[in-house]
């Protein structure tokens, strides 16, 4: 993808006020940091204070939760020193019931707040999961067609499929599971160091320190397997998909086994990599147990000779033990959570850098929206090239006056079809401008622009919906009406009568279960209901019988009439009655005039309609 480093960086399209602007992707921790940095305005929208709200609620709970955590064992430690003293010796304060009994309340407080953050945090998750999704949904929409030319549709999918479940995984491990012992591990220090001496709070510390720098670096060195097997595959599921998508070449050519045996090598890679990764994870688990293992035990033993020389009670004994069993089990998962966090963070950053993809063609700072008129478009000079050592178009100047209709013929690889992809600008010229009722195209919005255009190209793709969709996707708020007058211009409406669901008949994957003539005027059909000041045809007749094909050009003309029409065409029998014609070879207008007068000239035109004439063989 061509670099747009030059121009302004600007926020994510869709993410909330303040959300940082992309930068080259890093990797390793600098990429953690900048993917929670760009995951932040979700989290705390400016303009959503419900939000807000909740999220400062879950953190009231989380720590009040984990102070109650912390402050239950020493309860039990209580209860445990009073019935340790002979019952005659008691004093009312130190009435076992009655500690026991403030433990169970306070054991039943702290689990109802682990509860109640469920409440106060689902909202958060779907809210947050829904922002990110649609913002990266949205941004891959609008970037250019050179991206979506480059990009496996399969991958892509896998991509945000794990994006989106990175972002789930990544808040719940934290809100629920990450923050919560952080938490603990303050309170529970923080009494160890006020009511036992310091060494009992240093080989805590210590344990978790070693234990920490373990994870850290085992985990960082297992995520250089893991990128590498999410990439693979991603790769895999995207040539995955692209066979099933091409489901019938596969079987034209009988070559199951060869997709297949491709699929299979792009999991080897992956299953290489997981297994590798598998084998450093077990190894750095064993050392994480034995570094728990070890601090536990030396934290009991050191108790052990406390309780021996009366420096402390049984009860703080129990206490201590407790603390480390509290700690120890969370601790014990600690390494598979900061393995599932970097494994979400991962998969973040895959969908995460399709933010950073940037738009080639973009609205100019100041564009504005195309002024009304009646469809004048004039070509001035324009030169393209999709690779700069091989142009494309080469001065090509025109003009269509309101209502007027042009069409462009040559030879395969002209330039024809660039021509309608520079209308529509999904590329911008490299010499010249292109100008649509006297406003440069580069000097309006695309979405004022396209709005303007309605485009029947060569190889009309439909939505896996129904009939009835996808010809008012032309116009969403098309009435029923509308739709179904759109068909019949399109000569499509008798053949939908004849289906046992009419128009809410579904048109299967890319519309598959229509014939190559049906889904043509489907798109027709789609073009008229949009109502343009421009049409756009490109190839529009080419899948259609002759009778069909005649019986459309007609209803072409008629509902073009009056519209600027610019017409893309192989077959010069479809052009015979537009205002002008132009001929291109090699980028260039080599001809152009009525189809009458092409033909006086005996040019190239002229020798393009005489192999047509003379059959299919000589054409070609």
């Amino acid at each position: 993808m061509t670099s747009t480093a030059s121009q302004p960086t600007e926020a994510p399209p869709g993410a909330p006020p303040g959300a940082p602007a992309p930068s080259p992707v890093p990797s390793g921790a600098a990429w953690d940091r900048r993917a929670i940095r760009m995951l932040l305005p979700f989290l705390w929208p400016s303009g959503d204070r419900a939000l807000k709200v909740r999220l400062v609620g879950s953190v009231l709970v989380l720590g009040t939760t984990a102070l109650l955590n912390a402050v239950v064992p020493m309860l039990f430690a209580r209860a445990v020193d009073a019935l340790s003293v002979p019952a005659d010796a008691r004093a009312a304060v130190l009435s076992p019931v009655a500690v026991l009994l403030g433990y169970g309340a306070l054991h039943w407080l702290s689990k109802v707040g682990n509860e109640l953050r469920w409440t106060l945090y689902g909202p958060i998750e779907q809210r947050v999961q829904r922002r990110v999704g649609l913002a990266v949904f949205a941004h891959v929409h609008e970037l250019s067609l050179s991206f979506h030319l480059a990009r496996r549709t399969g991958q892509l999918s896998r991509v945000l499929d794990n994006g989106m479940r990175g972002v789930r995984e990544l808040l719940f491990d934290l809100v629920f599971l990450i923050l919560p012992l952080f938490a603990e591990i303050v309170f529970i220090c923080a009494i160890l160091l006020g009511r036992f001496e310091s060494v009992f709070a240093g080989l805590t510390i210590t344990t978790l320190s070693l234990y920490g720098a373990c994870l850290v670096v085992g985990s960082e060195w297992l995520r250089k397997f893991q990128r590498r097997a999410v990439a693979e595959g991603a790769e895999a599921h995207g040539r995955a998909v692209d066979s099933l998508l091409n489901y019938e070449t596969v079987k034209y050519f009988g070559n199951e086994s060869h997709v297949v045996e491709r699929y299979d090598r792009a999991l080897a890679r992956v299953e290489a990599l997981t297994v590798r990764s598998t084998m450093w994870r077990s190894l750095t688990g064993a050392l994480q147990v034995s570094i728990l293992g070890a601090g536990l035990a030396a934290m009991v033993v050191l108790g052990a000779q406390r309780v021996e020389t009366g420096a402390m009670s049984v009860g703080d004994l129990v206490l201590v033990n407790t603390y480390l069993l509290q700690l120890i089990r969370p601790l014990d998962r600690l390494g598979q959570l900061y393995r599932s966090i970097k494994q979400a963070l991962t998969d973040l950053e895959q969908m995460m850098a399709l933010l950073d993809e940037r738009q080639e063609v973009r609205d100019r700072p100041g564009a504005r929206p195309l002024p009304a008129g009646a469809g004048a478009l004039r070509f001035e000079g324009v030169g393209f090239a999709y690779d700069p050592r091989r142009p494309v178009l080469r001065d090509v100047s025109f003009a269509i006056p309101p209502g007027h209709r042009l069409a462009i013929v040559g030879a395969s690889g002209a330039g024809k079809s660039t021509i309608g992809r520079l209308l529509f600008r999904f590329y911008d010229p490299t010499q010249g401008r292109i100008l649509l009722d006297g406003a440069d195209l580069r000097e309006i919005t695309q979405k004022s622009l396209r709005a303007a255009v309605a485009v029947v190209p060569q190889d009309a793709v439909l939505f896996n919906e129904t009939i009835r969709y996808n010809i008012a996707f032309g116009r969403p708020g098309a009435t029923p009406e509308e739709v179904e007058e759109a068909a019949r211009l399109a000569r499509l409406d008798a053949f939908v009568r004849t289906l046992p669901d009419g128009y809410e008949t579904f048109v299967g994957e890319r519309g598959l279960k229509l014939s190559g003539g049906e889904k043509q005027r489907v798109a027709i059909a789609r073009a008229i209901l949009k109502r343009p000041r421009l049409f756009l045809f490109d190839e529009a007749t080419s899948a259609l019988d002759s009778h069909t094909e005649r019986a459309i050009q007609e209803s072409l003309s008629a509902v073009s009439r009056g519209t600027t029409t610019l017409v893309i065409a192989h077959r010069l029998s479809t052009v015979v009655d537009c205002d002008e014609i132009l001929v291109l070879d090699g980028g260039r207008v080599v001809e152009r005039g009525p189809h009458a007068v092409l033909l006086a000239r005996g040019g190239a035109y002229a020798a393009l309609w005489a192999r047509q004439q003379a059959g299919p063989e000589a054409a070609d």
